[in-house]
């Protein structure tokens, strides 16, 4: 079934949205901020977003902006629908973010139908001319889940960061390991020349991971770095964090 994700903080209008759409047989999903809205759209993958602009906590074009970013979701269609689609400023941002339409608000339900129909249909036609591959499994130790097909990063089901594609490997080579991984092992494998140059890499990562109760899963040992993820989040796990 063809999965909508409608990102509006307006309920009459996300109402109005999901009623029409799932008359239709469109699965609907529904998001009331930016910041929900582009974690829901990293974790359900959608066919089609339907956008406002004006959202509380990231607005619309930031939220988009950062949804291109993943290549995975470089070509998702997108409509526009915001009561400020006549402002040029707004307009503006949108450059290079391949919006397929602007639909501005009040507006007529066949005139909603028939963008989302056509955006569906331009993705179709894309998709239909691209090789398929296999989806990479995702990767799960403990309460951490690792999906290498978006680098994306989760505990517990809550987004904890997207990573960099070198930073997502060193924590994929850590987590699929049932212990410690050595210095040696993790700087000829990932291509590391030194191991201070390792080190760095290791700080960068707890870094991006930002939660403190995660980052600080990546333990040090004697001679290697280990990920700690029991199957509870719970308290931290002590250790040599240098």
């Amino acid at each position: 079934m063809t999965r909508i994700l409608s990102v509006e903080d307006d309920p009459d209008m996300q109402h109005l949205i999901g009623d029409v759409l799932f008359r239709l047989g469109y699965e609907i999903h529904y998001s009331w901020n930016g910041q929900d809205g582009y974690e829901k759209t990293l974790s359900l993958r959608p066919d089609l977003l339907l956008l406002d602009l004006m959202l509380p906590i990231m607005d619309g074009v930031a939220m988009l902006e950062k949804v291109r970013k993943n290549n995975f979701f470089r070509r998702t269609p997108v409509v526009v629908i915001s009561a400020y689609g006549d402002n040029p400023s707004l307009l503006k941002r949108f450059d290079n973010l391949e919006v397929n339409f602007y639909l501005h608000k009040p507006f007529a339900v066949s005139d909603l139908v028939s963008c989302v129909k056509s955006a569906l249909r331009s993705s179709e036609n894309r998709r239909s001319h691209r090789p398929i591959s296999a989806a990479a499994k995702e990767i799960v130790k403990g309460s951490l889940r690792l999906n290498p097909e978006l680098r994306t990063v989760w505990v517990e089901g809550r987004l904890i960061a997207t990573l960099p594609p070198k930073s997502f490997t060193l924590l994929e080579r850590l987590a699929i390991s049932s212990g410690p991984v050595l210095w040696e092992d993790l700087m000829m494998d990932l291509g590391y020349e030194s191991h201070e140059a390792l080190k760095k890499a290791v700080q960068r990562l707890r870094e991006e991971l930002g939660d403190s109760e995660t980052k600080n899963r990546i333990l040090t040992s004697s001679h290697g770095y280990e990920l700690k993820c029991p199957s509870g989040l719970g308290p931290a796990i002590a250790g040599d964090y240098r």
